[in-house]
């Protein structure tokens, strides 16, 4: 009986590699589309703020209305297939004008609600916002975007007195946020490198603000700042050996780590 011929195996669909060609076509331009329209809501509430056209408590309301509707329609509008790349577009520039109007409501117009707690925590649900779009729509402009808005976030609203724990949380949680985000999206791993750089910019801005202030070069103080740069590389450690088990190998995780490490090595021989 001559042996039965098996079906060959079908090939798994791969991942398409990225067109230089199609984001020049296409993706580039939608971007560009509402990075200019993003432009143009702040130009026009510059020139309203400018010639008193509209009180300050109308103009942050009509921000936050455009903001939610941009980010709203981008939702509603990738259901199309042939508008995706658009969707994206209004959903980076809802993000866009999110945060933009939220800080203006804080330091510009100095309103009592958006005190720096508050406004922190709204620009931090911006971000969660915006990774969770980027996961559901596969939108890697606007996985960018949350990173960068994350980490803009305490240098735009810095606290007036020193709160490591506080800033540090916030950080660690966004770190997290974006290596989640890298584990549902192979293709973003370099998105830990940008959280790692995010991550020791702000470990250093922090430093240098309040080394001497608070004292963090004498005693039990010096664990303050030793423990937040070895919670970090433990963070990005952790990450890179939860993903080896599956065999990846990806360079962007264990570069962050190693930076991470030496960033903190240069503060053990500072200190």
């Amino acid at each position: 009986e001559p042996p039965t011929e098996q079906a060959p195996p079908i090939p798994k669909p791969s991942t398409p590699a990225f067109s230089i060609e199609q984001f020049l076509g296409v993706k580039m331009f939608a971007w560009l589309g509402g990075v200019a329209l993003f432009f143009g809501v702040i130009f026009f509430v510059k020139y309203a703020f400018e010639h008193n056209l509209i009180p300050p408590a109308m103009r942050v309301a009509i921000g936050f209305i455009i903001g939610v509707g941009m980010l709203a329609g981008g939702v509603w509008t990738h259901r199309m297939e042939k508008y995706r790349v658009l969707a994206q577009s209004l959903c980076a520039t809802g993000v866009l004008i999110l945060y933009g109007v939220s800080y203006a409501a804080h330091a510009i117009y100095r309103f009592p609600a958006f005190g720096p707690v508050a406004t922190f925590a709204l620009m931090g649900l911006i971000t969660v916002t915006a990774f969770l779009v980027s996961i559901r729509f596969n939108a890697l402009v606007v996985a960018v975007l949350g990173m960068l808005g994350g980490f803009l976030t305490p240098v735009l609203l810095p606290m007036v007195q020193d709160h490591p724990f506080a800033l540090f949380s916030y950080i660690a949680l966004l770190d997290a946020g974006l290596i989640a985000v890298t584990f549902q999206r192979a293709r973003w791993t370099f998105l830990t490198s940008g959280a790692a750089a995010g991550t020791v910019l702000t470990q250093w801005i922090w430093l240098v603000t309040n080394f001497d202030s608070g004292r963090y070069f004498e005693g039990g103080a010096t664990l303050v700042p030793m423990g937040i740069f070895l919670f970090f590389v433990a963070l990005f450690l952790a990450a890179t050996w939860w993903k080896s088990r599956d065999a990846d190998e990806d360079s962007h995780r264990p570069a962050a780590t190693a930076g991470l490490l030496a960033t903190a090595m240069v503060f053990g021989f500072f200190l």
